[in-house]
């Protein structure tokens, strides 16, 4: 009977014993072991779901690991929910107070409670085209209350820097893509399409760039170093880089959260979370790359590196119905794209030829793209109709 009782108490026992520790780590808690500490644990009943109440926690970023150990680790780019993937990014975090649950399985995790940091938002028609000023504001990152970001496809429209969603403390000015913004100064003129966006609250200087794109992989840095991609207009990157035998991905404003890879090379479409793209042969790259179709090329260099693309001319523009593009290289496709990526107009001529006319008078009036594709050499022209 003894026997029997000790292994019924040691069955009972046993899901404690195997219970998994889990703890929130971080400059937004207590620091990142194992120069900082202690760590703060989270308690459990079913080894599943673990909690912590009335956690203090300040701006900043964390992590929530298993067994006091990196070996396993969840993190994500969103707050104050949101799904952990193994080896994520840093969560950010804001000043807060509050009751912190996190599953072990599924990651997902929701911080629930009141925040005590400095929120900045953007608010206005440029954000929210149907409700303007009359809808919510998209809030920005910040891991100091003093430098925000955001990366937002915005329409055509006018916004504020706004703070703690009072729409009496609001920043603004009339310069666009960068400015200082001053304390109930005008609204901001935004130009429709993806930005990522810096704002500093003490300075008030903001600006609105093309979203960073990166080029990186084993045949190149390694799979944490970007090579950043240069663009003039947001929708065709290029660089020039030294590659050797191995494989490469793209990546969206250095992280992991979009990216894109293919199957196919020296050409092909990325698809996002995509393969790796295989480099088969060392040597010297011009890549060029599109993040509004996934469109890449490799075209490697036989001798120096020559970067100089054939000159291409577009006129009247702008223009109210129609253009012109001549070149000193075969024409082979123009497409014209409008400010959200959207493809409108197409042109392939069936024979060489250095001269198309192009008509856009059922075209509506606003800021287009054309790319012109001769050989392996992308160049992009914006286009104004009137």
């Amino acid at each position: 009977m003894k026997k029997l009782l000790l292994a019924l108490l040691g069955l009972l026992w046993l899901p404690i014993l195997q219970a998994q520790t889990i703890s929130i780590v971080g400059s937004g808690v207590n620091g990142w072991p194992p120069t900082n500490g202690p760590e703060i644990t989270l308690s459990t009943t079913d080894n599943i779901i673990y909690t912590i109440s009335n956690l203090v926690v300040t701006t900043g970023q964390v992590k929530f690991r298993q067994d006091l150990d990196w070996i396993i680790n969840w993190g994500a780019t969103s707050f104050p929910n949101g799904t952990g993937v193994q080896n994520g990014d840093n969560i950010p975090t804001l000043a807060g107070t509050y009751n912190v649950t996190f599953n072990r399985l599924s990651g997902a995790y929701s911080f629930s409670g009141s925040t005590t940091a400095t929120i900045i938002d953007l608010w206005g028609p440029a954000v929210d085209a149907q409700l303007g000023y009359g809808g919510p504001g998209v809030a920005l990152s910040t891991g100091d209350e003093i430098n925000y970001s955001l990366n937002y496809n915005f329409t055509t429209g006018n916004a504020y820097f706004r703070q703690n969603g009072n729409n009496n403390l609001t920043y603004g000015s009339t310069a666009f893509p960068s400015g200082t913004a001053v304390a109930s100064g005008p609204s901001i003129p935004i130009q429709g399409g993806e930005w990522f966006v810096s704002f500093n609250r003490l300075t008030g200087a903001y600006t609105f760039d093309y979203p960073s794109i990166g080029i990186l992989g084993s045949a190149l840095n390694g799979w944490d170093t970007d090579t950043d991609m240069t663009t003039s207009n947001g929708f065709v990157y290029s660089v020039v880089v030294n590659l050797t035998v191995g494989s490469v991905k793209f990546r969206k404003n250095n992280n992991w959260t979009v990216n894109w890879g293919g199957s196919s090379f020296p050409n092909g479409i990325g698809s996002p979370g995509g393969n790796d793209i295989a480099i088969p042969t060392a040597g010297t790259y011009e890549v060029f790359f599109e993040p509004s179709t996934g469109n890449y090329s490799f075209n490697q260099q036989l001798g120096t590196p020559q970067i100089t693309s054939p000159k291409v001319s577009v006129w009247p523009n702008p223009s109210t119905d129609q253009w012109n593009f001549t070149s000193t290289a075969n024409l082979d496709l123009i497409r014209i794209q409008d400010i959200s990526g959207k493809t409108v107009i197409e042109i392939q001529p069936s024979q060489n030829t250095t001269e198309i006319q192009i008509e856009g008078s059922a075209l509506a009036k606003g800021i287009y793209f054309a790319q012109v594709y001769q050989g392996e050499r992308i160049q992009t022209h914006k286009l104004v109709k009137n």
